[in-house]
């Protein structure tokens, strides 16, 4: 722990917002990602069906 608890304590604030930040940015990347991925020709419902369960189903709403 830093010497000075109030630097602790906005380094902590500091890093919880910027990794909420980084989540949500890296979040609307991945989005993108697989609408492209819808569109591609040979990609069909089914390959889709595995891409979402290989990355997980509660990423996708």
């Amino acid at each position: 722990m830093a010497k000075n608890p109030l630097l602790q304590k906005k380094f902590e604030e500091g890093r919880a917002i910027g990794r909420k930040e980084g989540i949500a940015q890296s979040t609307a990347f991945f989005v993108e990602k697989f609408k492209a991925l819808e569109q591609m020709p040979g990609v069909g419902p089914k390959t889709l069906e595995k891409v979402k369960e290989a990355l997980g189903k509660q990423y996708f709403k």
